[in-house]
C-alpha cells in the first residue's frame, strides 16, 4: 500500500507539519484523512487528471481508503463474544457509526503518515509516540494471540456436572 501511496501520504504529512506543530498535534489526528482527500484531488489536477468537466479525479484517494478499509478490522464485543468484523459488518451491525469509523479512519492516516514516512531505524520510536499521542497502543502480537489475551466476555461451559441429590425431594 505504502508504494502505490507515497506521495499522497508525504504529500499530507507536509501540509499536516506546514501548518506548524501547533495545528500538527491538536487538529492533525482530526483532519489528516480530510487532508489526504485534499492532497489526491490537488495532486491529481497537478496532473491534469480530470474529468470531461475539468473536476480533479477521485480514483486514487477512493482507491487509498478503500484498501484502508479492507485492511482494517475492528474488534468489539459479541454474544459470543469478541468479534473480529470487517470496518463495514462493525457499522452496519451497530458496533460502531459512520461518525465513529471517520475518527479512527483519520487516526489511521495520521499514524500512516507518520510511521511510514519515518526511516527503518525510526519506525518502532515513531510508531509507539504516535499511538500514545492517538491515546492507542501498538503491539507485535498477531491480532488473534491479541484477542486471545482479552478478558472473556461470556462464561466458559463446564464439563464439571451438579451432583444429583439422592435425597428426595
Amino acid at each position: 500500500m505504502f508504494d502505490q501511496n507515497f506521495a499522497l501520504l508525504a504529500a499530507t504529512k507536509a501540509t499536516l507539519e506546514g501548518k506548524g506543530r501547533q495545528y500538527l498535534m491538536s487538529a492533525g489526528p482530526r483532519v489528516a484523512a480530510l487532508t489526504l482527500r485534499a492532497e489526491g484531488l490537488r495532486d491529481a489536477e497537478e496532473r491534469g487528471y480530470v474529468d470531461d468537466n475539468g473536476k480533479p479525479k477521485e480514483d486514487e484517494v477512493k482507491a487509498f481508503f478503500a484498501e484502508l478499509r479492507r485492511l482494517t478490522t475492528i474488534l468489539c464485543p459479541g454474544s459470543g463474544g469478541w468479534e473480529m468484523l470487517p470496518v463495514d459488518l462493525a457499522i452496519s451491525g451497530g458496533k460502531i457509526d459512520a461518525e465513529d469509523w471517520e475518527e479512527v479512519e483519520a487516526s489511521i492516516v495520521f499514524f500512516c503518515c507518520h510511521w511510514s514516512m519515518a526511516k527503518k531505524s525510526d519506525r518502532k520510536r515513531i510508531g509507539q509516540s504516535t499511538a500514545t499521542f492517538l491515546k492507542a497502543s501498538t503491539t507485535p502480537s498477531p491480532l488473534s494471540v491479541y484477542l486471545a489475551s482479552l478478558p472473556n466476555l461470556t462464561q466458559a461451559a463446564t464439563s464439571v456436572h451438579k451432583a444429583v441429590s439422592s435425597v428426595p425431594s
